[in-house]
């Protein structure tokens, strides 16, 4: 594992290197791990354009300002949009792309802990697939234009790459009530995610595609898990139990969310791990070797990529009508 110091002056030499107009896109930057990340890489670059798409504008104007006074002289752009709707992300990327020619940097993170069953979005897709999966997948579908015209183009999705188990093949987008559990609903969001990272990366060969687990991290993704309205006493005081546990947890093993930022900037924008490919990186901020991603090795030798993709393609088109 790459000492954090190791990773501090890593980011410092490519800070030092003073490289101009840089333009990048936050998905899922509003906290946690994913605004330490953004806080780091607004300082990496003397006047970067970077956009954060994200809910609401007057809960992030704080976290603005911080950027700003991190960076004066970067331009920073919020996108009110909600990233769990594929009709916002659409209107969000139609604005990059109307405004941008070229696009280094996608890093996206958004998501929830699964524990309350099956929450649809008024598009009737589930939320956490939507913010994990779909989503991310039609940012990176929509910016494409904009990657394929940057020098060196990386695309960062922050989810769970290497805890891949065996997924379920004949229901890949949980449709089917008899399939849902937690556990089983981020196992088929993570493979997924690898399976089509691992799909767009045979065909985009000048974009460098990164899958990366974080591991533990002291966050308040836990903190934010409520009952949904109307669920039983016995269910809200689990959902309460959890939160405790799990928020103790973390902060006896997590890492600080700080140094996480500083990884994940240094995972997105170093040159570490090459061009044209998909890289699984882990928690210690390495690529993750074949043997270690059996699971995906062997979904890759069975063709599930291109199966994986035209499902996905199928519940874009069906909600998007493109």
């Amino acid at each position: 594992m790459p000492p954090l110091p190791h990773i501090q002056s890593q980011n410092a030499t490519l800070k030092a290197k003073q490289r101009r107009d840089v333009v990048a896109v936050f998905v899922g930057a509003t906290s946690g791990i994913g605004l330490s990340t953004l806080q780091t890489t607004a300082t990496l670059f003397p006047n970067p354009t970077i956009y954060i798409l994200g809910r609401s504008a007057s809960r992030f104007a704080p976290h603005l300002s911080t950027l700003q006074t991190l960076n004066p002289s970067a331009t920073l752009i919020f996108l009110e949009r909600d990233p769990s709707l594929l009709s916002e992300i659409d209107n969000a990327c139609a604005e990059i792309l109307d405004k941008q020619t070229k696009l280094d940097y996608l890093f996206m993170s958004p998501g929830l802990m699964p524990l309350n069953g099956p929450q649809l979005t008024s598009e009737n897709l589930e939320t956490c697939f939507v913010l994990s999966y779909y989503g991310r997948i039609r940012l990176i579908q929509n910016l494409l234009p904009l990657l394929r015209q940057a020098p060196a183009p990386r695309v960062l999705s922050v989810l769970a790459a290497g805890r891949e188990k065996p997924f379920v093949e004949d229901d890949l987008g949980f449709e089917q009530p008899k399939n849902w559990s937690a556990g089983g609903a981020i196992n088929q969001i993570t493979v997924l995610m690898s399976l089509g990272l691992e799909y767009i990366a045979e065909r985009e060969k000048k974009v460098l595609f990164v899958h990366s687990y974080p591991g533990l991290v002291r966050t308040d993704i836990v903190a934010r898990l409520e009952a949904p309205k109307g669920s039983s006493w016995f269910w809200m005081l689990t959902v309460s139990a959890i939160k405790k546990v799990f928020a103790a947890y973390m902060w006896v093993r997590g890492m600080a969310v700080e140094e996480s930022g500083e990884r994940q900037a240094w995972v997105l924008t170093s040159g570490e791990f090459g061009t044209g490919k998909m890289v699984p990186v882990n928690e210690h901020c390495e690529q993750y070797t074949a043997a270690q991603m059996k699971v995906v090795e062997g979904y890759k030798a069975r063709g599930l990529p291109e199966r994986v993709w035209v499902h996905t393609m199928e519940v874009l088109e069906r909600r998007t009508g493109s």
